[in-house]
């Protein structure tokens, strides 16, 4: 039994040897497929907002802690007297501002420049100021006039109702 297993091995190893010198051509199966990969944009776009806000420049005024401020040589200071502007608009120490018989109130943080303009306490211009004010003292006005009618009517019922009882 083990000649038979050896003439076996033998004869394999035979047949193998043997057929690789009868084929002397190469299979080259080489795989020849073509990768492309995508291009990518790497442009960016930028969108850019603008917002102009208030910066402090010598002569503008503020009205903090009830106090009416200056700015001078690039500090603010307490004004020691009232304060007119450049366009003729006048900042009271009281913190009242006047133009053109028009008169309001500064709130705390709020800026007036040089030239008159008003800006909020976060530095956006407030466009339309004197017209605010002006709406707001219509409305206040009425509401006084209202409240007056009323006490009125009120007092005149209760002046009625005593002379019916005597």
């Amino acid at each position: 039994m083990k000649q038979f297993i050896a003439l076996a091995f033998a004869a394999v190893s035979f047949a193998a040897c043997a057929d690789n010198d009868g084929d002397t051509t190469k299979n080259d199966n080489m795989d020849t497929t073509v990768v492309t990969t995508p291009t990518v944009d790497t442009t960016m776009t930028t969108t850019t907002t603008t917002t102009t806000t208030y910066t402090p420049v010598d002569g503008d005024v503020t009205y903090r802690d009830n106090k009416v401020l200056v700015m001078r040589n690039g500090a603010w200071e307490e004004a020691d007297k009232d304060i007119t502007l450049d366009n003729g608009t006048v900042v009271y120490r009281t913190g009242k501002v006047k133009r053109d018989n028009k008169e309001i109130e500064l709130h705390d943080g709020e800026v007036v420049n040089k030239s008159g303009d008003f800006f909020d306490r976060t530095g956006h211009a407030l466009e339309n100021a004197w017209d605010d004010t002006k709406e707001g003292v219509k409305d206040a006005g009425k509401a006084v006039k209202n409240a007056a009618k009323k006490v009125g009517d009120k007092a005149e019922d209760a002046v009625h109702d005593d002379d019916h009882k005597e």
